[in-house]
This record gives structure tokens, sequence and C-alpha cells, in this order.
């Protein structure tokens, strides 16, 4: 999706937040807004294509099989039609297909094509909702840590309307303003530490996060901006302890790594019983 907010280079935002369509906004630093009616979170971040990211394998198969059954509870995978925009190295695709579906991803970047590809994946290369031109319908759209870094979300959610089959389904897995991590970050902020915060927003990196919603106004997005309901939600984990040193190393938040693996470490055994970092939102197309 093209960033279309762009001004001389610089990105600037709407007046109206795309969520609630309120025009009361909190300034929290140069690049960062906050709406005053709903607490969506907007950066005037520049987006751009994503990266893949070491030590994270491991986490996001475990947590698609995860989502997988929870899809499956609500819709039977084999023989449906799936389309997975950002499907990076194509993880997500292979699950659902081993699972009967018949699979194709979008992916703007050439080396997560290739790999998606080498694995036996069809891939579409550029940008939703352009690359999704002429395709559907589908019975699943799926957003993987994806949603976040459209400068559009309200396009993107009509045009996945659009693609979607009667009944079918829209599936939105993405990080959460509400999580405890993020809500670490904020206060570390405020203290005069912004490194764990700037990296929570990918801020510095070639992709980073133009948004952050919270479950409430995620809902109030998708229900303003197109007739699909909220049939479930659920949370996914957020830190795995395998190889969590890779996934941290060369990662600047403004500590040591030696400092920061430790704390993560800590830290997953008690995450689970706190607010999620992941929210996952699932939503059916009347029909």
């Amino acid at each position: 999706m093209a960033d279309k907010q762009l001004v001389n280079g610089e990105r600037t935002l709407p007046d109206q937040c795309a969520a609630c369509g309120s025009s009361s906004t909190a300034t929290l630093s140069p690049w960062l807004s906050r709406c005053g009616n709903c607490g969506l979170y907007r950066s005037t971040l520049v987006a751009g294509p994503g990266q893949a990211f070491d030590g994270l394998e491991d986490l996001r198969r475990r947590n698609f099989e995860l989502l997988l059954a929870e899809i499956g509870k609500l819709l039977p995978l084999a023989g449906t039609r799936v389309l997975e925009v950002g499907c990076a190295r194509g993880w997500f695709l292979e699950a659902a297909r081993n699972q009967g579906a018949s699979v194709l991803g979008i992916e703007p970047v050439e080396a997560d094509a290739r790999a998606a590809e080498s694995a036996g994946m069809t891939v579409r290369r550029g940008l939703f909702p352009a690359a999704a031109a002429g395709l559907g319908p589908f019975d699943l759209i799926v957003f993987n840590d994806v949603f976040e870094h459209l400068p559009d979300p309200a396009e993107a959610v009509r045009a996945a309307e659009a693609l979607l089959a009667e009944g079918g389904m829209l599936v939105i897995n993405l990080p959460s303003s509400r999580g405890t991590i993020y809500g670490l970050a904020r206060v570390l902020q405020r203290m005069g530490f912004p490194g764990p915060f700037e990296r929570m927003w990918q801020k510095g990196l070639p992709s980073p996060h133009l948004s952050y919603f919270s479950p409430s106004n995620l809902e109030m997005l998708i229900s303003r901006h197109s007739a699909l309901r909220q049939v479930r939600t659920m949370a996914l984990p957020t830190v795995s302890r395998r190889g969590l040193g890779k996934r941290l190393s060369g990662r600047s938040v403004g500590l040591p790594v030696f400092v920061v693996v430790p704390i993560t470490w800590l830290l997953s055994f008690v995450l689970p019983l706190l607010p999620a970092d992941i929210h996952v939102a699932m939503f059916r197309k009347p029909g």
C-alpha cells in the first residue's frame, strides 16, 4: 500500500482518527500522537518494505499453529482459499496448506518472496491492495504483523472486505497498545529512557510501525469502514525463551544485550498472566 500521506518526503497525519473519526489529538512527541477519544496511536514515521528478523521462526511457527486452531473452529480450512498479506517467508501459508487450504501470499520484499516460493508457496510481489488486483474471492484473508505497518488501514479494511467471499473471514494479528511490554516501554520513555519504546515502534528500521491499536479501537476501525463483524479474539505469546539471545542481539533499545536478555527471559514466565502484547481479532463478512 503506497503511502499517500507524504509531503516533501515527510509523513503527515489526517485530521480525523481512522478508527473513531475524532479530531481530538494529543501530540506525544514530534513523531507520535494519540487520539484523545479512542486512544489510537499514530506515528509520522515513513512506511517501507519490511525485513525478517532472526530468532523468530520458532515463536512464529508455534503461534501460527495456535492461530489456525482457533480459526478452524469458525472456518474449517480444508478446501478454503487463503490470502496472507505480507507473507514474509511463508511460515503461515505453509501451516495453512498443511491443513488443506489453497494458499496465496503477497510480499513486497524480494528475498522473503523467494524464500516462500522455495518452500512451495505461490507469492505475488507488491503492496496490498494493488498486488491483489484481479484476485479473489477468498474465504480467509490474514494480516500477520503487517496491519500496524500500513499507511492507510481504513483502505486496507475496505479492500479486504471486497476480496472476501460471503461468510469469509478477515484475521488481523498485531501488537497491542494495551500490552504489558508496550506499557513498560511507555513508562521508561516518560522516565527519560526512550530506547525500548522506540524499538517497539521499530523507529529507525526500514519498516516502522505507523499505528498501534488496542483491541477496542481496532474493532471500531473495522466497524466504521466495513460491514465485517468481530466474531472472536485471542492472544498469542510474545516471547519464546528458545532463540531469545539471537532475537535480541544487535537490536538497540538503549540497554546492553547482557541486561536485556535476562530481564526478558524472566519476564517470559510472568507475561502469560498479564495483558497480552499480541492481539488477534477475527471478523466475518455477512452472507
